[in-house]
C-alpha cells in the first residue's frame, strides 16, 4: 500500500495526491483498473512525477478522446498488463450534448461548464467541454454522474437540450499536431507569447483575455500584463494549449522564445 506522507511533502497538489494514492491503493488490492476524477493536465503531469518509481503500478492518463485536457488516470497493476484498448474501453466518461439556440450569444466553455455543476454535476466529475457555436457544446462528464431533473433547462436565457450520448457519437476536437514555433519578442507578457502561439493579434488576445477564454496554468487568466516564465502552459478555449519551452534575452533587449503548440 502507498505511504500518503512519500508523497505529499513539497506537493502543491496535495487534495489531488490523496485522491490518486486512494484510487491507487484500490486498484492494488482489487487487481482491476481504477480510475480517478478529471484532472487538469497541468496537474497530472506535475503528481505523475511522484508515482513513476512505483514498483507495482502502472498509470494511463486518458480524458475521452486523444489530447483532451482535462483527463482521468487509470492505476492498475503492473502484472495485469492491460492493453490501451483495454484501458480505454474500461474509461469511466460519457458524453453529454447540450443544445439550443445561441444565434446572438455564444456562451464560453465555462457558461457550460458552470451550468452543469449549477444542475448537481460535481467539477472534479467533468472533463473537457467544447463549442459548437450557436448550436451549444458538447463534452465529457463521469459516467456516474446525471443531472438534477426539472421540466425545463435554461442556459442565458435560451431553452436548451441535454442528451448523454456515447463517446463515439461526440465531435470531438480535430487531434492537433504537436509543433514548435520560435518567435522573438519585445517582452514575455502573456498577451505578447498568446499572439505568437496562438497567430493571432495581441488586440485579439486582449479581447479573449477580457471574456474569460484563455486560462495560464489551469486557471483563468484577468490580466494582459501577466510576464511568463519556461514551463508555463497557456490554454485557448477550442485552439489548444501552448507551452514554453525556451526563453532568452538578445543583445537587443528582445525576447527569443522557444513554444510547443499542441
Amino acid at each position: 500500500m502507498i505511504d500518503l506522507k512519500d508523497f505529499e511533502k513539497d506537493c502543491l497538489y496535495k487534495s489531488e495526491i490523496r485522491h490518486l494514492i486512494e484510487i491507487s491503493n484500490l486498484a492494488y488490492k482489487t487487481w482491476e483498473i481504477c480510475w480517478t476524477n478529471f484532472f487538469p493536465s497541468y496537474i497530472q503531469e506535475e503528481i505523475l512525477k511522484e508515482f513513476h518509481n512505483l514498483i507495482d503500478l502502472s498509470y494511463f492518463v486518458y480524458g475521452g478522446y486523444v489530447n483532451a485536457d482535462r483527463a482521468k488516470i487509470a492505476c492498475f497493476r503492473k502484472s495485469i498488463q492491460p492493453s490501451e484498448k483495454d484501458l480505454i474501453s474500461s474509461f469511466t466518461g460519457k458524453g453529454v450534448n447540450i443544445s439550443g439556440n445561441f444565434l446572438f450569444d455564444n456562451p464560453s466553455q465555462d457558461d457550460f461548464r458552470n451550468f452543469l455543476i449549477n444542475h448537481g454535476i460535481k467539477e472534479n466529475m467533468i472533463g473537457d467541454f467544447w463549442t459548437l457555436g450557436e448550436r451549444g457544446a458538447q463534452g465529457i462528464i463521469d459516467l456516474n454522474q446525471d443531472i438534477q431533473k426539472q421540466n425545463r433547462y435554461l442556459l442565458r436565457d435560451v431553452e436548451v437540450n441535454i442528451e448523454f450520448v456515447n463517446l463515439t457519437e461526440l465531435r470531438t476536437p480535430i487531434e492537433r499536431v504537436a509543433k514548435l514555433i520560435n518567435s522573438v519578442e519585445a517582452s514575455i507578457r502573456i498577451d505578447a507569447i498568446a499572439s505568437a502561439g496562438f497567430r493571432i493579434s495581441r488586440s485579439k488576445i486582449i479581447d479573449k483575455i477580457k471574456n474569460g477564454l484563455l486560462y495560464l496554468n489551469g486557471l483563468k487568466v484577468n490580466k494582459s500584463t501577466i510576464n511568463l516564465k519556461v514551463g508555463d502552459k497557456i490554454r485557448f478555449e477550442n485552439k489548444g494549449i501552448i507551452e514554453i519551452l525556451e526563453i532568452e534575452k538578445t543583445k537587443r533587449e528582445r525576447w527569443k522564445i522557444k513554444l510547443l503548440k499542441k
